[in-house]
């Protein structure tokens, strides 16, 4: 068979000395008593006609070839990257006709986003108004019994303690006074015996948002569910309670007061709707237990993964909804929400214009199938462990209990190892696999591709670190790229030098042993710490990689052979060397080495067959991983990639994930590496030029991808009492927007710019233009007059010299819903000590002094809250009152408030100094917000702008950049007094 080209499935090929072959070489030498067999191996393949075209055809197609290989790889990269676009396109189609539903919840939307709403503006009335009037409409037109209740008409308060934030100082008390004005409908079920559901949205947004999909679409979706109940006539199993709340942006009020009303004892589960961008798909982030969660199965486009569960969980997304309200509470439900782009997240372009009626219907018609589960489902699963969930393109959605998952990772950490260790003594009882050194060489290239892939994700770091929130493809594609081609590299040449047999199986059981190390890792986090549900991915490609390895040694422990002896001289031949070029090394490369063994191995007939289990092999471990991965990867960028425009760690977080990613991308195609296509080194090398070139050439904001800043306007009336704008972004942008602003270079104002937290820096400067706030005289809006605070009363002199001290103030402030009061005294100061604030008095009138009345009797309330005869509203907290937020729904009135504080020195027990020492004295510091700005004031006949400022950074910051709010309100006024 001299000359003639092997088929590419025989073991029987050799290798002598240094002689390096592409294609197993045959010996021509066999032992009289094999002539038969051997003969056979001998003929050339003389066939011809269709089925030998057929054939040769067949083989050249899906052989072990470089080609063939290089052809698969190529087609299921594009299947692979194409599908998601395609699936997100696919979601977003609006069917025809159009739901009748979806036609008055796109109507509903463009109602509520008219204009920026926040809690602390009159279009948020409006915006009450409207929603009052709508569900109203629907329940007169219904045969259900729709019940209508409005916390505005009834008075409804929260009054509380509450730590807002997951990450707050658990030493800080802060105390809430918040007026509700939530609108809550509810359907009656068929069986009041069952525990209800409740959906929720809020309906306010923040200053600098029209709100439409934060949360306008939330809002307009529950409407779409309850016109369809309402219109329909179809009565739910179980009672529907809906939530259309207020006040979410800045303290998540609406869900706390929520717990105050009657109808909150009806509801067991939950559904809450938010936006954190501004449309495309709604996502679902969290699920409060595995129980529930099965039931988000019944939707008609899933789309969600349980790494966003940990995300929030872990602190990697620090931002809060309602849902944390409903689940600390008790019940049991869903967070849905639109997820990108977060740079138009709380910005002007949080309006119509940038959502779609796709958008909304996406969350619309997922909600309104899980509404259905939820409500007609008689029995509900109780199990309550973790819930574990992801999506495959929105064809189908896989959920399991994260205690089943942990039971399955235990299984097959014990189980797969025990299986390989079986199969690998065989192997080597039988002395039929010689690896040699071979086991070193992808640690060696993994390390190296690993350094110079975090080599070029840390250039594009430093050269361009923001170009991510634009466009994170280009990073994530030269970082992948160039992992995969020093890995090409070094394991080609290392394959070709010292060629071995089945060297991808070496690749997969080195790859199968880092993944079992990283599943146990998991397995145990998952096992120890709370909310750890976003790593099932290592599961599945740790299940995939034991498949293919136990395939793999399972075919070498049972491939059968005969041996005779055979002297050196007796193979390679001169005549018997393939001319060929060194470029297919493959599984044809002999088992044994024939420089350690005296001997020829020869295959059994039926092992002569061309061989395509390598195709299995593929099958198993690229499409599949490589698919899980690029959803995985895309949803967790897509989500953090902007996150670097908040802070430093961001930034730094964002990297290390965007590293990760493009590892873990390639990590499937690595058992494969080696035997790719020299083309396939070019594509790798034109993508780490054009990916890299891409992420440090391009201008890292676009109008599209905005730099996000936030604007506040301050008023510190015991400073200059002069407006000074205020605004917060990443170090070294924000002095060059400042410094072109028209009232900047006129008046020559100085820019100011000193470090923030955490990579950011506030610039300040003293605004030509200030606010006017409301209708009336120009002395109606004098800077002064917009907050004053009254001493009412002080302690009594009649008192007891070691009892607590007590004053009275009034807040002065008119078109106000908002302040906050804080405390400091010359041994304390918030988050820095104990408050000696002990009892917070609300008096139901602004006029009304009762001083003696009610803090007098306040050693005898217990903690928490109370109301005393006169409706007076009173907080006692023994632990200490750091603050006081406070929220009204009467754009009028001040606030009137009674304090009782205990001295450090009577706390101590020590003697009462002087009357007029600091130690007897409490600061008071007041401030209060305004966050309306897209109107005007009437002062003196004369319509002027209500934040000229802003209006002036709007209108002529550079198209790249958007604007949010710095604080609860745009305009912000500080006043202090000591008691």
């Amino acid at each position: 068979m001299s000359g003639e080209e092997p088929a590419q499935g025989s073991s029987s090929s050799i290798y002598k000395g240094t002689t390096h072959l592409d294609e197993p070489v045959e010996p021509q030498h066999y032992q009289q008593d094999e002539e038969h067999d051997s003969e056979a191996l001998r003929q050339p393949h003389q066939s011809s006609g269709p089925t030998s075209i057929f054939v040769k055809s067949f083989r050249a197609l899906f052989g072990f070839r470089k080609t063939s290989l290089t052809i698969f790889v190529g087609l299921t990269l594009f299947l692979v990257f194409i599908s998601l676009p395609l699936a997100r396109d696919y979601a977003l189609v609006v069917p025809s006709p159009e739901p009748s539903e979806l036609t008055s919840a796109w109507f509903d939307l463009q109602k509520i986003s008219h204009k920026p709403h926040p809690y602390v503006s009159h279009a948020n009335d409006e915006v009450h108004d409207y929603l009052m009037e709508r569900v109203t409409q629907l329940a007169k037109s219904s045969v259900l019994n729709i019940t209508i209740d409005d916390d505005k008409a009834s008075n409804l308060t929260y009054f509380d303690i509450h730590y807002l934030w997951k990450d707050g100082d658990a030493d800080f008390n802060p105390l809430h006074y918040f007026e509700s004005s939530n609108i809550l409908v509810k359907i009656e079920g068929k069986d009041s015996k069952l525990d209800g559901i409740l959906l929720s949205a809020h309906y306010d947004s923040v200053g600098t948002s029209y709100g439409t999909t934060d949360d306008g679409a939330g809002v307009a979706s529950l409407l779409g569910v309850l016109e369809h109940y309402a219109l329909t006539g179809k009565q739910p199993l179980r009672t529907i309670v809906f939530n259309f709340n207020n006040n979410e942006e800045f303290g998540l009020y609406g869900a706390m007061s929520f717990f105050k009303h009657k109808w909150s004892k009806l509801v067991k589960y939950f559904i809450n709707l938010e936006g954190t961008g501004t449309g495309e798909r709604a996502a679902l982030f969290r699920t409060t237990d595995y129980g529930v969660a099965q039931l988000y199965s019944s939707v008609r486009s899933p789309f969600g993964s349980s790494i966003f569960q940990q995300a929030f969980a872990t602190g990697v997304i620090r931002s809060e909804t309602d849902y944390r309200i409903y689940h600390e509470n008790g019940l049991r439900g869903f967070d849905i929400a639109f997820y990108k782009p977060r740079d138009l997240y709380h910005t002007v372009a949080d309006s119509i214009k940038h959502t779609s009626k796709g958008a909304l219907w996406h969350m619309l018609g997922n909600t309104l199938d899980l509404t259905k589960s939820l409500a007609n489902a008689k029995d509900i699963s109780d199990d309550e462990s973790g819930a574990v969930f992801f999506d495959v393109l929105g064809l189908q959605f896989f959920v399991t209990s994260l205690n089943a998952l942990i039971t399955a990772n235990i299984v097959l950490l014990t189980i797969v190892p025990i299986a390989l260790i079986f199969f690998g003594i065989i192997i080597h009882k039988r002395q039929i696999w010689t690896t040699g050194y071979s086991w070193f060489r992808l640690p060696i290239s993994f390390a190296l591709g690993l350094f110079f892939a975090n080599a070029v994700n840390k250039s594009i770091y430093y050269l361009n670190g923001y170009i991510v929130s634009r466009n994170f493809i280009s990073p994530l594609i030269a970082v992948s790229a160039t992992f995969l081609l020093v890995n090409y590299g070094f394991l080609t040449i290392s394959q070709s030098l010292a060629p071995v047999h089945d060297f991808k199986l070496i690749i997969t059981l080195e790859v199968f042993v880092v993944l079992w190390v990283l599943l146990l890792y998991f397995t145990i986090r998952e096992k120890t710490q709370v909310g750890i549900t976003g790593a099932y991915l290592v599961t599945i490609i740790y299940a995939l990689y034991s498949i293919s390895t136990i395939l793999g040694l399972f075919g070498i422990a049972v491939a059968s052979q005969r041996k005779k002896p055979l002297n050196d001289n007796q193979y390679l031949q001169p005549g018997n060397v393939s001319t060929r070029t060194t470029d297919e090394f493959d599984e044809n490369t002999p088992l044994i080495d024939r420089d350690d063994v005296d001997e020829e191995e020869e295959a059994h007939p039926e092992h002569n067959s061309f061989t395509y289990d390598w195709s299995l092999q593929y099958l198993v471990l690229v499409p599949i991983p490589l698919l899980l991965s690029y959803i995985s990867v895309d949803a967790s960028l897509v989500g953090l990639c902007q996150t670097i425009q908040e802070s430093l760690h961001s930034g730094i977080v964002f990297y290390e994930v965007l590293l990760a990613s493009g590892i873990a991308l390639t990590v499937p195609l690595l058992s494969f590496a080696y035997k790719l296509n020299f083309l396939f080194a070019i594509v790798l090398i034109l993508s780490i030029i054009i990916g890299g070139s891409e992420s440090i050439l391009q201008d890292p904001f676009t109008s599209g991808a905005p730099m996000k800043v936030r604007f506040a306007q301050t008023i510190d009336l015991d400073g200059t009492a002069s407006p000074q704008v205020e605004i917060l972004g990443r170090t070294g942008f924000l002095y060059d927007i400042i410094s072109d602003l028209p009232s900047v270079k006129e008046h020559h104002e100085n820019v100011t710019c000193t470090p923030s937290d955490d990579g950011n820096e506030i610039c300040s400067y003293q605004s030509a233009e200030r606010p006017y706030l409301f209708n009336g005289t120009l002395k109606d809006n004098s800077i002064e007059s917009y907050l004053t605070v009254d001493i009412l009363k002080t302690k009594d002199s009649e008192a007891s010299p070691y009892s607590p001290m007590k004053a009275e103030i009034r807040i002065n402030v008119k078109e106000n819903r908002n302040c906050l009061v804080t405390f400091n005294t010359s041994a304390y100061s918030p988050h820095h000590g104990k408050s000696p604030v002990r009892v917070v008095t609300i008096y139901d009138s602004v006029n009304n002094v009762s001083l003696s009345s009610n803090l007098d009797s306040a050693s005898s309330l217990s903690n928490g809250f109370t109301v005393d005869s006169s409706g007076n509203k009173i907080f006692k907290w023994l632990s200490g009152i750091d603050q006081i937020a406070l929220h009204k729904t009467n754009w009028n009135s001040g606030y009137h408030l009674g304090l009782q504080w205990v001295p450090k020195w009577l706390e101590d027990g020590e003697d009462q100094p002087p009357s007029d020492s600091p130690l007897n004295k409490l600061g008071v510091h007041v401030t209060c917000h305004w966050g309306e700005w897209d109107d005007v004031s009437i002062v003196d006949g004369v319509s002027r702008r209500i934040i000229p400022a802003y209006d002036e950074l709007l209108q002529y910051s550079p198209e790249a950049t958007s604007i949010s709010n710095l604080y609860e309100g745009l305009v912000k006024i500080d006043k202090y007094i000591e008691l």
